[in-house]
């Protein structure tokens, strides 16, 4: 059977947008908040420590896609030792203060909005699939400020818009349905090879890395870039090269 691609789909973060500017942001606000709230109650903390302990569980968090930071913080508190209570008002002034940095810091990549494009003009339907933020109605408003966002053919925000989230194949699958597509005509691309990159081979599609970071867990990808731009040449040829072989 001839596999000629049809459409496209994207991750957000790490993947069309540079989140490392808003994540270093938004650890140091949190950092300092946190500090003074435990500095008021008796409770010392070295600021350092503690914004590497927050470095880690960020980490830890997205492996285990536990996106609610309203319950990262008294996980925060349990890593550093402390039996402090952390009382829910804190902890959702946290949430804010976090996510609101975050976006004032967070920009696309200078090659996604290019790469979108080439590929919408070549006929391609796009897609975006991306996590919750653990609340409802936070990543909407984040999608709100990036231009880009009026390409895409499909929004997919798993965990509201599907009952799970990545790595499970339904945010894949309910998009290709969205776009009147089967999965084996989309190919993904995302940052995340234990999430991304898992999801998107079990639900059928094919897939690409980019590669931001070394997270050293997860499936390999299909196809391995460095960056966006390099994304168009690979599905063109993979596509040419599948037109030749429709027995593939």
């Amino acid at each position: 059977m001839k596999r000629d691609f049809k459409a496209v789909l994207f991750d957000l973060d790490e993947t069309l947008t540079d989140s490392s500017s808003g994540l270093e942001a938004a650890h140091r606000a949190v950092t300092k908040r946190l500090h003074n709230y435990l500095s008021q109650h008796g409770v010392e903390v070295n600021e350092t420590i503690l914004r590497s302990k927050l470095n880690a569980l960020e980490d830890k968090m997205n492996v285990e896609t536990k996106y609610d930071r309203d319950e990262w913080w008294p996980e925060l508190l349990a890593e550093l030792g402390l039996k402090q209570e952390m009382p829910r008002q804190i902890a959702e002034e946290l949430t804010q203060l976090y996510w609101t940095t975050y976006s004032n810091a967070d920009y696309p990549y200078a090659d996604a909005e290019s790469t979108l494009i080439y590929l919408k003009q070549k006929g391609y339907k796009l897609g975006l699939i991306t996590d919750t933020d653990g609340k409802p109605g936070i990543k909407n408003r984040r999608l709100e400020r990036f231009a880009f966002i009026r390409l895409f053919d499909v929004v997919v925000i798993s965990g509201e818009d599907t009952l799970r989230t990545k790595p499970s194949p339904e945010p894949f699958l309910f998009a290709a349905s969205k776009l009147g597509l089967p999965a084996s005509k989309c190919v993904f691309v995302g940052d995340k090879p234990f999430t991304d990159i898992k999801g998107a081979k079990a639900a059928g599609m094919r897939t690409v890395l980019v590669k931001r970071r070394d997270w050293g867990i997860g499936e390999r990808a299909d196809f391995t870039v460095s960056s966006l731009a390099e994304i168009p040449l690979i599905i063109e040829k993979n596509r040419k090269s599948y037109n030749k072989n429709p027995s593939s």
